[in-house]
């Protein structure tokens, strides 16, 4: 008899505990936290868990996160109206395609200009520059690649880079960790530089439609001082192996190098040169023909150059990176969902309580946050969950109309993502082309070089930001 009470009692619980549920979702939609505020809250967190952890491809997380947030809207929604959380035609709002167009334009153009072997080439020169010393060559290599990102894209810079890297590392007798990972750090440092540098530059330089000068003249100055600590970080840290290098190379080695660093397509290099040198004066002319957007400028350069060079197209198009763009589109949504059921708006809320009026404050925490926040999760859709943040905090904190917290949050995403392996596109590419040449980099193994690199530049920019605004 005892027993079926008990069954009796967790029967009634079960049954309570379904009708308070239904009895909620029953209710309307209404400004309170309702269920899609949970729901869309629940879905975020679950695929930023995906992502972070590797559960699964981020974009295949990504694009389950968005499904999931029409189908509780179309399905759940159609019993329950408080599951109504962003239809279709409303999620496509959120996408910032001025970031999508501009990424793929840039994508083609370099699929073209990566098979000119120019950037190998000019890895060579300063391998043969730097005369044997170690440290110097690690140097030129971390510049290199800090303005590879800065005009191109820090994951261009470091599928061109890296593989040579790696045979410079072996000829000079060093472990090729010396010179990948500071190159991996570089990048997200030197992307911060310009807005086509790192996606999430371009994902806030686009929201706030900055030209690429405005945008430079901002956030250059920063990016470079930021070169200055992480330099200092990296020789500190690599003393030993840089030290220890060979005085004397093989011949062999040095020939297979310089075999793998000629330029290969001279013809296409002066073309892919030539539309380039377009581009870059249309970047910095912009605004000087109504405010023409980076995007129509990148796009505009690969088609001429596809137009001019006649490539095979079905091979070209198979070098974009589609499945980071897909990426892009569908965390636009999920965070869409996140702003359509005021779950954006709540933690702006708490922030802003955090910071009151104190524009100091403010700007302290709209660093250090997505600072320690992209080392432990993806800085893509850190970024684009925080951008309506920047949004709230800087339409009600006296004196933000600067912009300081739009830069605070690309200065966060960018430099905090260098702090573990999954905080950028650039150091998941990096672990990738190391596996493929037989070297395992470890999560702690890169922690080990990202974080005091971290903590020195993100105090570089705080300061500067500080001093500047």
């Amino acid at each position: 008899m005892k027993r079926y009470g008990l069954y009796g009692l967790a029967g009634a619980g079960i049954a309570g505990l379904i009708g308070g549920v239904w009895w909620l979702l029953a209710q309307p939609a209404g400004e309170g936290y309702g269920p899609s505020f949970f729901i869309s809250t629940g879905i975020f967190l679950l695929i930023f868990a995906a992502i972070s952890l590797r559960w699964m491809h981020e974009t295949a997380a990504a694009l389950l996160g968005a499904a999931a947030v029409w189908l509780v809207h179309y399905i759940g929604g159609a019993f329950f109206p408080a599951l109504h959380i962003i239809n279709f035609e409303e999620s496509m709002t959120f996408v910032d395609w001025n970031v999508i167009w501009l990424i793929m334009g840039m994508m083609i153009f370099m699929a073209m200009f990566s098979e000119t072997g120019a950037i190998n080439w000019v890895a060579f020169r300063a391998f043969r520059m730097a005369k044997g010393n170690a440290w110097l060559l690690g140097m030129a290599l971390c510049l290199l690649t800090g303005v590879i990102s800065a005009f191109l894209n820090n994951v261009t810079a470091i599928l061109l880079l890296v593989p040579l890297s790696i045979q410079i590392a072996q000829t000079v007798g060093v472990h090729p960790f010396t010179y990948v990972i500071p190159e991996v750090l570089a990048s997200n440092i030197g992307g911060a530089m310009t807005i086509i540098g790192d996606p999430p530059s371009t994902i806030v330089g686009s929201h706030l439609g900055l030209s690429f000068v405005e945008y430079l003249v901002n956030m250059a100055p920063i990016a470079i001082q930021c070169m200055i600590p992480f330099l200092i970080v990296i020789s500190w840290l690599y003393r030993r192996e840089f030290a220890g290098a060979k005085k004397e190379f093989s011949p062999t080695l040095v020939a297979q190098l310089e075999t793998g660093a000629r330029i290969t397509d001279v013809t296409l290099l002066w073309k892919a040169g030539f539309v380039g040198l377009l581009m870059m004066i249309l970047f910095f002319t912009g605004d000087l023909f109504g405010g023409m957007p980076p995007a129509v400028i990148a796009l505009s350069g690969a088609a001429i150059l596809v137009a001019w060079v006649r490539p095979d197209m079905h091979r070209m198009l198979h070098e974009v990176d589609w499945t980071t763009l897909i990426f892009f589109i569908a965390i636009f949504v999920i965070v869409g969902g996140l702003e359509a059921t005021g779950v954006i708006a709540w933690i702006a809320g708490i922030i802003g309580n955090l910071a009151g009026d104190n524009l100091t404050l403010a700007t302290i925490l709209m660093i250090w946050i997505p600072g320690v926040a992209s080392g432990i999760v993806a800085n893509i859709p850190f970024t684009v969950a925080a951008l309506p943040i920047a949004d709230f905090l800087s339409a009600t904190i006296p004196g933000a109309g600067n912009n300081i917290l739009y830069w605070s949050l690309i200065l966060g995403a960018d430099l905090g993502g260098n702090s573990t392996i999954l905080g950028s596109a650039a150091s998941i590419v990096a672990v990738g082309l190391l596996a493929q040449a037989g070297y395992r980099l470890s999560f702690g193994r890169f922690m080990r070089d990202g974080v005091p690199v971290v903590i020195a530049t993100l105090l570089s920019a705080t300061v500067w930001l500080l001093v500047r605004y």
